[in-house]
């Protein structure tokens, strides 16, 4: 029975992976990706793809450079969070499924405590939101008088959602530490001795708050604290959303006969035109940020029969290729229940 067991659950998680795994790719027009492509020289090609996988690698150093400020982390760890993180958000419409699972993912990958794990995810999170925040609305500063009132408000809108994130999540982290005054509300107010099956396990649960909240806040401390964990966060981030894109768009765009500039603003122009990923509109803003992106482009004075194309390679490679890869290390993640410990 316990084998039946297991190959059922064996078969639920990797049919459930196939059919994202084929979501994740019908997503993306591939004829105009080689076409684009293939009319590149090697050179540039060579450029484009090495940029995608730099990017890709300093998005596994955000998470590394956190978790390794605490403890000796492998850097593969680190790897598979990100792409088990990226694969999770481009499976539901808003970016929070991922992130809020994140504490999970890292104590599979790591076997760290609750609280070092939810430390780590709570400021990586932030530091991305205000980052993005940040760039985004200096962005919009800079293109207001290019951009329609409608992009504008849409961008705005969703640029002060991340400035929102940022801040008050390091505010709730840092009040985890009221956890026991929470556990002890909990332990008076509700009737858990009344739930059936459940009450050893949420007993355990209210009884381990205090430890777990306690743990986060000084660890959350201690890391927003540290110069070198949270500036190299602002490395990696700047070296994964800012530079490699920007070069990535500029080759892609070069390639094309289209100059854009003045070149010191692109960065700030795909932050920016990508900043609607945040809304809960569809999963991974697939769709949504491709058409943001082109609209930006298209109003800073590239044509959109160029733009289109452009970005879609932009995002296939820095954003959904990452995300179909995470498939494979997501899938060899156990199902909570099947843990034994």
């Amino acid at each position: 029975m316990s084998d039946l067991r297991g190959r059922l659950l064996w078969l639920l998680r990797y049919g459930i992976g196939f059919v994202a795994l084929g979501w994740l790719v019908w997503q993306a027009d591939w004829g105009i990706i080689l076409e684009r492509l293939s009319g590149m020289a090697p050179a540039a090609v060579a450029v484009v793809l090495g940029a995608s996988v730099l990017g890709t690698v300093a998005q596994f150093w955000n998470w590394h450079v956190l978790l390794n400020r605490l403890q000796p982390t492998p850097f593969r760890a680190a790897a598979g969070v990100m792409l088990t993180v990226r694969f999770v958000n481009h499976l539901t419409p808003s970016q929070a499924v991922g992130k809020s699972l994140a504490p999970a993912v890292l104590r599979q990958y790591t076997g760290y405590s609750w609280g070092t794990v939810v430390a780590v995810a709570t400021l990586h999170t932030a530091l991305f939101a205000l980052l993005y925040g940040i760039v985004a609305f200096a962005g919009l500063a800079a293109f207001a008088t290019e951009l329609s009132v409608g992009l504008l408000l849409v961008i705005a809108a969703s640029a002060g959602l991340y400035l929102v994130v940022g801040p008050l999540l390091l505010v709730a982290g840092a009040r985890l530490g009221g956890a026991a005054t929470l556990a002890d509300g909990l332990r008076r107010r509700t009737p858990i001795d009344r739930l059936p099956y459940a009450e050893v396990v949420l007993t355990t649960m209210v009884d381990a708050l205090p430890d777990i909240g306690a743990e986060t806040a000084e660890t959350l401390s201690k890391l927003r604290r540290d110069p070198i964990a949270v500036g190299g966060y602002v490395l990696g981030w700047s070296v994964a959303l800012l530079a490699m894109p920007a070069l990535r768009v500029w080759l892609l765009l070069s390639a094309a006969g289209v100059e854009f500039t003045p070149l010191y603003l692109l960065p700030l122009a795909l932050v920016t035109a990508y900043a609607v990923t945040l809304l809960p509109i569809t999963p991974g803003g697939i769709g949504v940020a491709e058409a943001s992106a082109t609209l930006v482009l298209a109003a800073l004075g590239v044509p959109a029969a160029i733009a289109g194309p452009t970005i879609l390679i932009d995002r296939f490679l820095g954003t959904y290729l990452p995300a179909v890869i995470g498939w494979y290390p997501t899938m060899r993640l156990g199902l909570p229940w099947e843990s034994t410990e």
